[in-house]
């Protein structure tokens, strides 16, 4: 007969995990009311499903991890490995029910206090594991051999053509020290409205001479200031003569190619 497992919790939390946040998922999980959230956080193993296949126990065991709590996973009572009756047919209990029933029970079964209970790797032991001879070894201690730890790699640089300056010595130039500030004892403010630049000019101001201009009276369109209208130019035309209506220039006649004669098919007929 295969093996049934009953599946506990103790209220114990992974490690990283919000006790808050884990609460308020397994609540969502399992559609569990605040009673029943008390007393799976009160401290003692309660039962979540008890009398379950492994395939069974490994889906608790990955709904809890997954709202961040920490399962407990034991081997069924052989009480309920073989029922002696069946009870009666009735509505299936829900989720909540399920949880609420079970954590109402009495625990029959002793088991470990929640602070020793380790995450399962796998829910499907054979048979219970003797762990009586084995212990924690304290902080610190080595726990490979020589032979199985990795060596170091020794890499051999060449230095040679390194050397170490005296301390507190330079690397590169001190930079040059910033040229002085320029002397502005002989500068002045100019007077406030004083039209600046007051300075006086070595260059000598330009006087066209402007005697051939007057001013135009008023109403002058100014239309004899206009540009005079472009004469036609004189073409000589005496050597040209105008072909007669429908005369084609030699040029062109050359140009052209000479018709062909179509050849006549009136001797050709078809055969049926």
């Amino acid at each position: 007969m295969k093996e049934r497992y009953d599946v506990y919790f103790a209220g114990q939390i992974i490690d990283g995990h919000d006790p808050a946040v884990v609460r308020e998922k397994l609540g969502k999980v399992f559609k569990a009311n605040e009673s029943v959230l008390d007393k799976l956080f009160s401290g003692k193993p309660q039962p979540v499903k008890r009398d379950c296949d492994s395939s069974t126990a490994v889906k608790y065991k990955r709904a809890l991890e997954g709202a961040g709590a920490v399962p407990i996973i034991k081997l069924a009572a052989e009480a309920t490995q073989h029922p002696t009756a069946k009870t009666p047919a009735s509505r299936p209990m829900s989720a909540a029910e399920k949880i609420a029933a079970l954590a109402a029970a009495p625990d029959k079964n002793a088991y470990q206090k929640a602070e020793e209970s380790r995450p399962s790797a796998a829910a499907q032991p054979a048979t219970p594991a003797d762990t009586g001879s084995i212990a924690l070894a304290p902080p610190g201690t080595e726990v490979l051999r020589m032979e199985e730890r990795a060596q170091p790699v020794i890499r051999h640089v060449d230095t040679s053509k390194l050397a170490v300056d005296a301390t507190a010595q330079r690397l590169s130039q001190e930079s040059p020290p910033p040229p002085p500030a320029p002397d502005t004892q002989h500068l002045s403010m100019g007077g406030v409205g004083e039209t600046i630049p007051n300075l006086a000019s070595s260059q000598t101001p330009l006087t066209p001479d402007i005697a051939g201009i007057a001013l135009a009276e008023a109403g002058v369109d100014f239309s004899d200031c206009a540009a005079p209208k472009p004469q036609a130019p004189a073409v000589d035309l005496s050597h040209l003569a105008a072909l007669a209506p429908g005369d084609m220039p030699a040029e062109e006649q050359q140009r052209r190619p000479m018709p062909v004669a179509m050849p006549s098919t009136d001797h050709i007929s078809l055969e049926n």
